[in-house]
């Protein structure tokens, strides 16, 4: 079937009518590579002969080009054997024998005068009897002796009954010699011509032909799905629809939804390519290259003969169905192109591409992909383009193919500082990837930078690999030296500098303290243009807001920076410290609503681009984030995903924080498998880091919880050293005091105990409801006085009320029920244990649990309030005048439900939960809560209980 020929088949049915009745002509069938003129050309032959005409045949090849009437002989030899047809051939084996000898001289004489008149003769006897076609396929590949012959019949064509129909291939270049393409145009010029172009298929004409081949309905859309992968190329749709229907479907999918690229059209492709010529393919490689570096633009000028030959090649393309605009349709087609070539050839045509764009000034990074892609040649050019290609994609944050660049160039450095050069970026990159590698990178840097031959800016960005790994020593001498050739810097290197001093100060607060002292120039005094660089790099208000946070707690404007840094700051190797930073801020002005979902949409970025190292630290601050709301489940499970990505030795110092997180939360669920890390495992320095600080606090409660008093008193005083030296004694950070209390008590000094607890309650921030709270409940446990300490742990409880930790709730209610019990208020207790039963129960923790188990009496050991048992009136409303939804709602509250969890279970605002609570209290004459457990209806069981294990059974 032929789909959109319709009227090129009737112009050529004209012309054999026309034909037949003694007027000859010339009907040209003009297309793409592949557009279906041979298969126009056979149904035409087809027809001619059903109508009793004459066909002589012929198909022109481009390895037959140069045989000399070898298309005359595919056109004659059909003819019956006679004597007139021997002589014929006759004259044509003399021709070619002549043609041999002398191509240009008296070979094409002979030819015009005696063959081609003896050859006209014979097709005028021919066509007496019958009208005559000759249809020759691939004008462009006719050889010129042929030609000739096919110019000299049609000048006489007017008053024959013979007709020339002949197919041609747009293919810029094809023709290898002016004559040739002289020849054609005359051919052209001849009266009673006739041009069909065939252009590729519309939509409408692909969605027809695929319906004809599969039998199916084919809508528009799908029709156009198929076209923009074939182009509208018959030959190329053809081949698609056969690897289509040879694929099995997918239960339940379109059986026409996005075609199936296989073999069939592999192979049609390169048919397509080498049907159009060496240029066709040459050019398709070409484009296979610069498509590795996104330079397909650049083919105008790479073109091995002239731009304006390249902009008749790649249109000529884009109508084949292989192109649109200078890129491949489909991306198995640019595969397809690439697998024919040997991997020698790809890395020469790589090699060849690098140097054409080297040549013509393109982009470092173009150059160096193709450097990598091939073996250097040693070029003076190379090794400065590898170089610069390694800065550009680290900026563009492809950190892995920035380290191919630079292992090559290693291989071409002359000299020690190229060798520097190179190294001192290979640890840049490395780091982003892999800290563990770039740390042996920078081995042979040592040396360099003890004798003082590194330039600045490298020892700038060799500070943060060492400090990552606890290489302290090498970090103050690059201070030092650094401090001392100030004035001396450079704008971006002064700037550098300073941003790193202002991050220093919050990761490692004592390294400032013994590098330089002129090392703390304030920022008034650097130059303009560093100031400048200053103002717009995220990472200097970032180091600056978590500082300010850290020394004197949150203010108004933390979170509204922290917002800002989130929203404006892209995700890279240099701003994930400024993230990291937001998020901490966010995370110790007790923000938790906001650090969540921002270190979410972060981690899902670290994940779409496969950088496992910043997934880590991501996950990393998740588990911080959840251990602070009370979540040690999800705690655990985001520290030890953390932990699972990148080796421990990768991490550096910056493992404290994770393993601080999963040690806390194994503590609290009574968990043996703690990440046990000794201290010979810890970096050079580990101890005197932020992140130090958090694992030496984990462990100091680890200690507390086992027991051992003494020993998690001692790392808990050292935590608040540290934290006191290093002017960032923020509890919202690390808590130690609270805990250090608990340690004394278990000591039995009492008094030191009291004094730290007050002290907790002076500290900034301190109006933070975790941290309040659970500044409260260390003060209460020093408190002789059991009224004052349920006074206290109630004030705690209001606190922690409004939080999110519900650990640190639990942990509230456990010393007010034990308290209370104390004091004999059985009822209240009753109610504190079963919330704090409630809580612990949800999240896991076990050691809760058994405390809340062994200091409940039988006595306290009542279930839970549960719905009253008989129906409402028919008005909805109860006999002691309590509506179902306020009935609902003090139910939960009697069984200790908070207003945020009955507003969340029931599905109804805060605001509606205090408006029934309130309706409950008057109608049933109580004062709070408390009061509500005595007006409903209770169940009670008699009888020994788990009351920790049954607490959720009830409401």
């Amino acid at each position: 079937m032929l789909v959109e020929r319709g009227s090129q088949l009737r112009a050529l049915s004209s012309r054999f009518r026309k034909c037949a009745e003694g007027t000859g002509g010339i009907s040209l069938i003009k297309g793409p590579v592949g557009g279906g003129k041979t298969a126009l050309l056979r149904m035409f032959v087809e027809d001619v002969g059903a109508r009793r005409g004459v066909v002589l045949e012929a198909v022109a090849s481009r390895r037959e080009m140069e045989v000399p009437f070898g298309v005359l002989d595919q056109l004659f030899r059909a003819l019956p054997c006679s004597a007139e047809q021997r002589r014929t051939r006759a004259l044509l084996n003399d021709g070619a024998s002549k043609l041999s000898d002398s191509p240009s001289g008296v070979g094409m004489e002979y030819l015009r005068n005696q063959a081609n008149r003896q050859l006209w003769s014979s097709l005028q006897q021919l066509s007496e009897k019958a009208p005559v076609v000759i249809a020759v396929d691939d004008l462009q590949y006719v050889d010129l002796p042929s030609l000739e012959s096919l110019l000299y019949f049609a000048a006489h064509l007017r008053s024959a009954r013979v007709a020339i129909v002949v197919t041609h291939t747009e293919c810029p270049l094809s023709s290898r010699n002016r004559e040739r393409t002289l020849l054609v145009t005359e051919l052209l010029r001849q009266p009673c011509f006739d041009l069909l172009r065939l252009d590729p298929l519309s939509t409408d004409g692909v969605a027809e032909l695929l319906a004809d081949r599969t039998g199916l309905v084919v809508n528009r859309a799908v029709a156009r799905t198929w076209h923009r992968v074939s182009g509208g190329s018959p030959f190329l749709l053809k081949a698609l629809i056969e690897d289509h229907l040879a694929a099995e479907p997918e239960p339940g999918s379109d059986p026409l939804g996005e075609p199936v690229v296989g073999d069939e059209f592999a192979r049609a492709t390169l048919a397509c390519l080498h049907r159009g010529g060496r240029w066709f393919v040459r050019t398709a490689r070409l484009l296979a290259v610069l498509a590795e570096s996104d330079s397909a633009d650049l083919i105008y000028r790479l073109f091995d003969g002239s731009a304006e030959n390249a902009g008749k090649m790649v249109p000529a393309m884009n109508a084949a169905g292989v192109l649109e605009a200078e890129h491949f349709r489909h991306p198995d087609t640019r595969s397809v192109v690439l697998n024919e070539l040997s991997a020698a050839d790809r890395a020469e045509l790589h090699h060849c591409v690098a140097r054409l764009l080297h040549k013509v000034g393109a982009d470092p990074h173009r150059v160096a992909l193709h450097l990598v892609a091939t073996r250097s040649t040693g070029q003076p050019w190379e090794l400065p383009t590898l170089i610069e290609g390694a800065r550009e994609e680290l900026h563009r944050d492809d950190v892995e193919f920035a380290a191919r660049c630079l292992r090559l160039a290693e291989g071409l450095c002359e000299t020690e500082e190229q060798r520097w050069e190179v190294a001192v970026l290979r640890v840049q990159a490395e780091f982003r990837v892999n800290p563990t590698e770039a740390m042996r990178q920078l081995g042979p840097l040592r040396e360099a930078l003890r004798a003082g031959r590194l330039r600045h800016d490298q020892m700038v960005a060799l500070l943060r690999p060492l400090l990552w790994h606890g290489q302290r020593e090498e970090a103050v001498l690059i201070l030092d030296r650094l401090a001392r050739a100030y004035d001396r810097l450079d704008a971006r290197t002064a700037a550098e500098l300073y941003i790193m001093r202002k991050w220093l100060g919050v990761t490692q607060p004592r390294l400032l303290a013994t590098a330089h002292p002129v090392a703390s120039i304030p920022e008034q005094q650097l130059p303009d243009g560093a100031r400048s660089m200053i103002v717009a790099d995220p990472t200097a208000h970032a180091a600056t807001l978590l500082g300010r946070v850290l020394e004197h707690g949150p203010d108004e404007s933390t979170v509204r920076t922290s917002q800002w840094l989130l929203e404006t700051t892209p995700l890279d190797d240099g701003t994930l410290c400024s993230i990291q930073s937001a998020l901490l801020a966010l995370m110790y002005a007790d923000r938790l609503d906001l650090a969540e979902p921002w270190c979410e949409t972060w981690l899902r970025e670290t994940i779409a681009r496969r950088a496992p190292t910043w997934q880590a630290l991501l996950l990393s601050a998740r588990a911080e984030i959840a251990l602070r709301r009370g979540d040690l489940l999800a705690t655990r499970r985001h520290g030890w995903s953390a932990l699972g990505l990148i080796p421990r030795s990768a991490w550096g110092v910056s493992i404290g924080s994770v393993v601080g997180s999963l040690v806390n939360a194994a503590t609290e669920l009574g968990e043996t498998d703690a990440p046990d890390l000794r201290l010979a495992e810890m970096p050079d320095g580990f101890f005197e880091t932020r992140s130090g600080i958090q694992y030496l606090y984990a462990r100091g409660r680890r200690h507390l919880a086992a027991h051992r008093p003494q020993t998690a008193l001692d790392d808990l005083l050292t935590c608040g050293r540290l934290m006191r030296d290093w002017g960032i004694d923020l509890p919202a950070f690390v808590p130690w005091r609270t805990d250090a209390v608990g340690a004394l008590l278990q000591l039995g000094r009492v008094a030191q105990a009291r004094e730290l607890a007050e002290e907790q309650l002076s500290r900034p921030a301190v109006h933070q409801p975790r941290v309040r709270g659970m500044a409260l409940r260390a003060l209460a446990a020093t408190q002789e006085d059991l009224r004052e300490r349920v006074t206290t742990l109630l004030d705690s409880l209001d606190a922690l009320e409004d939080g999110a930790d519900r650990v640190q709730l639990a942990h509230t209610l456990t010393a007010l029920a034990d308290t209370q019990r104390q004091l004999g208020e059985r009822g209240n207790a009753r109610t504190s244990v079963r919330r704090a039963a409630q809580i612990a129960e949800v999240g896991k923790l076990e050691p809760l649990l058994r405390k809340l188990a062994r200091s409940t009496d039988p006595v306290m050991a009542r279930a839970t309030v549960v719905p009253h048992p008989r129906q409402p009136e028919p008005n909805g409303v109860f006999e002691d005048g309590l509506s179902t939804a306020e009935r609902r709602v003090a139910v939960l509250a009697a069984n200790g439900r908070t207003n945020r969890e009955i507003a969340k279970e029931l599905y109804i605002t805060i605001s509606t939960v205090e408006q029934h609570l309130t309706r409950a209290y008057r109608k049933l004459r109580v004062k709070g809560r408390a009061g509500l457990t005595s007006c409903l209806h209770v169940e009670d069981h008699t009888g020994p209980l788990n009351l920790v294990r049954s607490a959720n059974q009830g409401g």
